[in-house]
């Protein structure tokens, strides 16, 4: 899962979800300078990426972007999950996924000071941008995946949500399924 499905998986302690938010900014060698309850979200963010890499359903759906975008696929993957999640939010979470990204990015702005660098340029851009919000479109997933590789350099990702699109309805399901386990092992864990 991308941004918005790790956050939505931190439940409410505002260090867990920092420290899940800033799961892919912060190395091993970095980990003890965070206290424990960021470090925890830190670990969350690891397990959910784990979680979902192995689960069966991303195995699937991988599979079938895996000959055009081979190990591309991953990142492709987490965002059609966060579409899913953003499109279909009210299904998940009994808040507009609008009054939840406000929350949320209000909770993130009180603790940018403890932000790295790299975190604190995704934030802004993800605030400012209404990153969280445009994933409810395809064309908002076209356009971060486009982002992501101009930034990465590497050929277009955005084309396939072509693939999104022909089988949209299978997508959904699958990825209902999905996040339907996902939060049934995160969220009775808590």
């Amino acid at each position: 899962m991308n941004y918005l499905g790790h956050l939505f998986l931190s439940g409410s302690d505002e260090k867990i979800l920092l420290g899940n938010f800033l799961g892919d900014h912060v190395s091993n060698k970095t980990l003890h300078l965070y206290d424990l309850s960021i470090q925890r979200g830190i670990e969350l963010h690891r397990e959910i990426d784990l979680f979902t890499d192995r689960h069966p359903i991303s195995q699937e759906l991988r599979g079938m972007l895996f000959d055009q975008y081979r190990h591309r696929s991953r990142v492709i993957l987490d965002l059609f999950y966060d579409h899913f999640l953003a499109a279909d939010f009210c299904d998940f979470l009994s808040v507009s996924l609008l009054d939840y990204v406000i929350k949320v990015s209000d909770i993130l702005q009180k603790q940018l000071h403890l932000m790295p660098d790299s975190a604190k340029h995704y934030f802004i851009a993800m605030r400012k941008y209404g990153w969280l919000e445009g994933y409810t479109s395809i064309d908002g997933i076209r356009l971060v995946l486009n982002q992501m590789s101009r930034r990465k350099n590497i050929d277009s990702m955005g084309s396939s949500v072509e693939v999104l699109d022909k089988h949209y309805s299978y997508f959904k399901a699958r990825t209902h399924m999905f996040l339907n386990d996902a939060i049934a092992h995160f969220v009775s864990e808590k």
